[in-house]
């Protein structure tokens, strides 16, 4: 009785989905794989999170600078919370600068906000929003993750090509990794069992590994190769293999999305030029399969049982939902317009 009164009082488990221009973020029971809230936002949205227990939820917020060169170029934004339960705004932080992908704390009481054109890094309390603190940062902080421990906090740098590593508890420096080629650094998964973090570039068709500890380079993955001609491979259509479609301007972005299975056998990654998804297991680094998606995907998340993931795709609109015991995708759900983030509302 006890462990059922316990599971009742758990807060439904949603997917998030931030849709950049459509400006709102679609709530998804992932039982019904459905759109059952969408939540209009003032702004062009760039990430999602859920906290550690799952009752709230933020959002990263661009100004809408109606710039020709988009909506990175823009000098302010914000960071939103949200209940989980009742999806009704908790607080809003307007900030100075362009915010790119959270992070928070494993006990949740705080925020990590990687300021894209701003020398900071900020520290939120995560329960009202306010600003803790200031880190001395550098121009172009994209990415961010959290060590289990919390102690560790890692930026990635889509300008400088380089990882930044940080010590949560007083926000220092403790050490820079470039990336082999110097190339900006995109999604990062964290690897605590096996001392190891993964993590994409620029212009790099697969990812890079590298110790947590030392940031010592060990490997890199690359996905099956693109092809200067159509033919068979991992995307659903053949087209989307071919060299000559690799992006040609920043931030370039060959690949853009990185997800390890909860109990650590296996690891995900997006191939956003070729449309589909790279399954390899862990520790060996063994392809598994290439499960073809939706357009131009963007981001992917796994299910905490390790039987699902999901998958947004930018270019239709949709999110992929995968099945990782058959490695197939078994269906698409609509979302909004430009759906990049996703997350789960229990992190």
């Amino acid at each position: 009785m006890a462990s059922a009164a316990v599971q009742a009082a758990s807060p439904k488990n949603y997917l998030l989905v931030e849709s950049a221009d459509s400006h709102d973020v679609q709530v998804v029971d992932t039982q019904l794989r459905k759109v059952v809230k969408n939540l209009p936002i003032q702004g062009n949205t760039d990430d999602v999170m859920g906290s550690p227990d799952g009752s709230k939820f933020y959002v990263s917020v661009q100004g809408m600078s109606n710039s020709p060169f988009g909506h990175q170029a823009n000098e302010s934004g914000m960071v939103v919370a949200y209940d989980t339960d009742s999806k009704e705004q908790l607080w809003s932080l307007s900030i100075d600068g362009s915010p790119h992908h959270l992070a928070g704390s494993p006990d949740g009481k705080r925020l990590y906000v990687p300021m894209y054109n701003r020398n900071w890094i900020l520290e939120l309390d995560a329960e009202n929003g306010t600003i803790l603190s200031w880190w001395p940062s550098i121009l172009g902080n994209h990415t961010l993750e959290t060590s289990r421990d919390g102690k560790r906090l890692f930026a990635g740098n889509i300008m400088t090509g380089a990882v930044y590593v940080y010590d949560t508890s007083n926000g220092s420096l403790l050490m820079a990794i470039d990336s082999k080629g110097q190339e900006g650094i995109r999604p990062i998964v964290i690897d605590d069992d096996r001392n190891l973090f993964y993590m994409q570039l620029s212009k790099l068709h697969g990812f890079e590994v590298r110790k947590i500890d030392s940031g010592e380079y060990v490997k890199t993955i690359k996905l099956p190769p693109l092809k200067s001609k159509p033919g068979s491979g991992g995307a659903r259509n053949p087209d989307d293999l071919q060299v000559n479609k690799l992006p040609t301007s920043f931030p370039y972005t060959y690949n853009h999305g990185l997800a390890m299975t909860a109990d650590g056998k296996t690891l995900l990654a997006v191939a956003t030029v070729a449309n589909y998804v790279a399954v390899y297991s862990l520790p060996d680094y063994k392809l598994k399969g290439t499960i073809p998606v939706g357009e131009n995907p963007n981001w992917v998340v796994c299910d905490e049982e390790g039987r699902f993931a999901y998958v947004s795709n930018p270019g239709d609109n949709t999110v992929s939902v995968i099945d990782l015991h058959k490695l197939e995708e078994v269906e698409q759900i609509p979302v909004g317009t430009v759906p990049r983030r996703i997350a789960f509302s229990t992190e």
